[in-house]
């Protein structure tokens, strides 16, 4: 493939990448809706035995002592509630399917991507956003990462050189390197998968912080949760940078820090426990 990408030749290998898997599309399908039936839910579930068992392993965590062994998908459901069930479906269907190989370390993407997701959960949470798309938003947010990668590994090895050496933005050295950025390609890609549209287009502005540019909230939410997840180490490694911090973006979420920072042991606790029940 020529230098550089167009986003037209980067989708046409989209198929690289697996599919997302059934259950994926179904559990997205129940995103804010809080009275989805217990059963219906158990039984797209079921249908996934990787999923099980992060669930049943991570209600007998929290049964320890009090309610015995949980043994069913529905017990599950009901000791953790429909949101957690939530999380650790999406989390499980779509980590467990999704790697890459070296230099890109799909293992790091998909615990700064669950630092992300559970920042924009809270995020989301305080400006009165739904904190399911937040969270779906902030998992995917990377996600084109992968298919540049899969697209051509040694373009996207040097991109990645470009930003340890001059210490920039991944994105600039993405459009550097291969004229197009892991955001704008990402959000096409969900569109592609047809996952919601405030999911997509999150994923595609999460970068986009100029003034001019149309209002996302839930782009700013996913963005004010990334730069988060790094200034709190969530997952990033010892040597990742802090993305500039958009005050506008801040601003549209009513962010005030001096009393956000009360949120964040209950940020870090969460990204421990989901570390935890999805074994990364």
């Amino acid at each position: 493939m020529s230098f550089p990408f167009t986003l037209d030749q980067v989708l046409a290998r989209a198929d690289a990448l697996p599919a997302l898997p059934q259950i994926v599309s179904r559990i997205l399908a129940m995103l804010g809706d809080e009275e989805v039936n217990v059963e219906a839910l158990s039984g797209h579930i079921v249908s996934d035995p990787a999923v099980v068992a992060r669930l049943l392993a991570a209600a007998n965590a929290g049964a320890l002592g009090a309610t015995g062994r949980v043994d069913s998908v529905r017990q599950a459901i009901m000791l953790l509630g429909v949101s957690r069930v939530r999380d650790i479906t999406l989390a499980t269907a779509i980590i467990d399917r999704f790697g890459a190989a070296p230099p890109f370390d799909a293992r790091r993407l998909w615990l700064h991507s669950l630092g992300v997701a559970v920042c924009a959960q809270e995020v989301a949470r305080s400006a009165g956003l739904d904190v399911d798309v937040a969270y779906t938003a902030g998992l995917l947010h990377d996600i084109g990462q992968l298919l540049l990668f899969t697209v051509d590994p040694i373009a996207y090895a040097a991109a990645l050189s470009l930003q340890a050496e001059r210490d920039v933005d991944i994105i600039d050295a993405e459009r550097e390197c291969l004229g197009v950025d892991h955001a704008h390609v990402g959000g096409e890609l969900a569109r592609r998968w047809k996952l919601p549209e405030a999911v997509a287009d999150a994923i595609a502005a999460h970068h986009v912080t100029d003034a001019d540019e149309p209002e996302n909230e839930m782009a700013d939410a996913v963005h004010v949760a990334e730069v988060l997840s790094h200034a709190l180490n969530l997952g990033g490694g010892d040597k990742a940078r802090v993305p500039r911090l958009s005050d506008l973006s801040c601003a549209r979420m009513g962010i005030d820090w001096r009393q956000f920072a009360a949120h964040f042991p209950l940020i870090e606790a969460r990204f421990v426990g989901a570390r935890i029940t999805l074994g990364l």
